[in-house]
């Protein structure tokens, strides 16, 4: 008989030596708890794990995670080069050798006699890794570097998907996706159980129940089912800090973001039943907050939990001199989708791109005016 995806990836995970973990460049908290809680099991396995995000930079509000200072911004030491030498008509007597520039040299004296090319053979050794696992990754694009930089590993290299997110393309060898679930940690939660009810514990109920509730802006979405219900009572049966949770998560933001939030109110604008909601922040806006622009995030998860039915957030803001724009969609959107005209980077939640040879309120009008398009046309 056929093996579930949930008993493959016992088996998978059963056989494999060192794991990558990883999620979106884009990340959210959901994919960086999950993160962590499938890397506190791992090592209750015995197994050698590494979570990498591309260019990790990690949220004040999310330092009171067990094990957060693990999460790399990169793939390190993925292959060695090995040179191999052939000793067996003469012996090495000495072994040095040289960075001249970018040129290494390696020296080596034999104890008679001399080496030839022939002698010398290089290749690259396997991978680092036998598996991978991505967690509230729609696609391989989402993970930036560490899909680009490394495209033949992960071609090569067994994949896990887990995600809750219904535009998931399914990319892995092993795909583990609910979009019923409100988030990937109800997954996780679930993968977890089926291995081994007895794996959990406090450190992990916290992690899983963190992403539970950031996704879910503290259970009061509209997609939580009584089953989430359940398992949120489960994960606070086995010790899960809510309290800790909720301090960091929701009574934590800096003066700075409250202040950039405050100007922002004030210039909001919607359409369609704040299905859309758009506002302006100038370079004084920044200066007068004393912010800056790694307090964009914390502003637009302020207003997607305070203002009901919000489905797209755009922050068109001036900095550095320039005028650029970050626009926000929920799953039901695409955000490269409606803002694809200008050339945007991120993924299908987050994108950002800059406008440079148009003033603050030229580029509101040509942004809007766009979205609203690709909205009819949905």
């Amino acid at each position: 008989m056929a093996l579930n995806e949930v008993e493959q990836i016992k088996e998978v995970i059963k056989k494999s030596h060192h794991i990558l973990i990883t999620f979106a460049k884009d990340f959210s908290i959901d994919a960086v708890a999950s993160a962590l809680a499938l890397y506190l099991v791992l090592k209750k396995q015995d197994k050698l794990i590494d979570i990498v995000c591309a260019d990790f930079e990690l949220p004040q509000t999310l330092k009171f995670l067990p094990e957060i200072k693990v999460i790399s911004p990169q793939v390190s030491s993925l292959q060695k080069f090995v040179i191999s030498v052939d000793t067996t008509d003469d012996k090495i007597d000495e072994f040095s050798y040289n960075l001249e520039g970018d040129q290494l040299k390696i020296y080596i004296t034999p104890k008679a006699g001399s080496f030839t090319a022939e002698n010398v053979q290089a290749e690259s050794s396997n991978y680092k890794y036998d598996l991978i696992i991505t967690l509230d990754a729609p696609d391989l694009e989402s993970l930036g570097k560490t899909y680009q930089n490394f495209t033949e590993f992960f071609y090569n290299t067994t994949i896990i998907n887990i995600d809750h997110n219904p535009a998931n393309e399914h990319f892995g060898q092993i795909n583990l996706t609910n979009m019923n679930s409100v988030a990937t940690a109800e997954i996780l939660f679930r993968l977890i159980n089926s291995i081994d009810k007895n794996l959990l514990d406090k450190d992990i109920a916290t992690c899983l129940l963190t992403g539970l509730i950031a996704k879910t802006k503290s259970f009061k979405t509209s997609n939580v089912t009584p089953k989430t219900l359940e398992i949120a009572s489960l994960l606070l049966a086995a010790e899960a800090d809510r309290d800790t949770i909720i301090k960091n998560l929701y009574r934590s933001r800096s003066l700075a973001t409250l202040n950039l939030w405050g100007r922002v109110l004030a210039r909001l604008k919607s359409e369609d039943g704040n299905k859309l909601v758009w506002s302006l922040l100038t370079e004084h806006d920044f200066v007068e907050a004393g912010a800056n622009l790694k307090d964009l995030p914390d502003v637009i998860e302020e207003l997607i939990s305070f203002i009901p039915g919000v489905e797209i957030v755009v922050l068109i803001y001036q900095f550095g001199g320039k005028n650029c724009v970050l626009v926000n969609a929920s799953k039901n959107y695409n955000a490269l989708y409606l803002t694809s005209s200008f050339n945007p980077t991120g993924s299908k939640n987050l994108v950002s791109f800059c406008l440079t040879e148009k003033n603050l309120l030229e580029t509101e009008k040509e942004v809007i005016d766009k979205i609203k398009a690709r909205l009819g046309q949905k």
